[in-house]
Parts: structure tokens; sequence; C-alpha cells
């Protein structure tokens, strides 16, 4: 049994090093999870064929977004400690927590708005072939960040 523990130990101390810099998560940073293969994209990735004034104009872009959503994610943790708030509360109000959700969904809607119009805009300043890989970046979005 020590044996088999000594073997399965080595092997998780060796094992990283067989993949040199990769590690056992493939290529890229280290502990984080390779880009996944994607075998029907045969148009080259949208950001790597954006030419000097969409590189200009899209970080232009990306900081007005940032500038709102900064402001925006504020908020909205601070209405949800205030939802917290009232709920943890002796003297819980029902009708005041579902008031402050609705302020929080609010708030959480404009975000989304700010985010859906920022893909919008985006689309806007590139070329039909850059769109391709754009899209399907934005279909395969789980959700929200």
């Amino acid at each position: 049994m020590n044996k088999l523990l000594s073997i399965v130990i080595l092997f998780c101390l060796v094992a990283p090093l067989a993949h040199g810099d990769e590690g056992r998560h493939g290529p890229g940073k280290a502990g984080h999870a390779p880009a996944k293969k994607q075998g029907h994209h045969f148009a080259p990735h949208w950001a790597k064929t954006l030419n000097d004034a969409q590189k200009l104009q899209i970080d232009r872009m990306h900081l007005a977004l940032a500038r709102k959503l900064v402001v925006l994610k504020a908020r909205a943790a601070l209405l949800e400690k205030e939802v917290n708030a009232l709920a943890a509360r002796d003297d819980a109000d029902p009708a005041a927590i579902h008031a402050k959700i609705d302020e929080l969904m609010a708030a959480q809607g404009e975000i989304m708005r700010q985010r859906y119009d920022h893909i919008v805009e985006m689309r806007a300043v590139l070329t039909p072939e850059q769109r391709i890989s754009y899209d399907m970046a934005v279909l395969e979005r789980s959700g929200v960040k």
C-alpha cells in the first residue's frame, strides 16, 4: 500500500513537469483550463484581424463601458447589501425587502442593457467576416459577467 501511495504521489509531482510550461491544464496560464477547441471555426478570431483604427475605436468603447459599469456594479452591490440587511432585521418587512429587490433588479437590468448595447456597438465596428467569430463567441457565452 505504501509503495502504491508513493507511486501516486510521484506521478502527481512528475506529471506536470512532463508537460513543460503548459502544466496539466494545457497551453495558457498556469492553473487555467485551455481554450475550447472549436473545429468549426475556420475564420480567424475577430480580435486578431482588427486594423489600427478598429483597435482604437474598440478601446474607446471598452473604456466608456467600463466607466458606466463600475458605477452600476457598485450600486447593485450596495442594493444587495441593503436587501440582506433588511432581511436580517428582527422586524423584517417583506414589502420593504420586495421594494429593495425591485431596485436591485432595475440596477442589474441596466447593467445588462449596457452590456448588450455594447455588443451591438461592437458589431457595428466589425467587418462581416470579423462578425462571424464575434457572434459565435456571443452565442457561446453562458451569461452576463
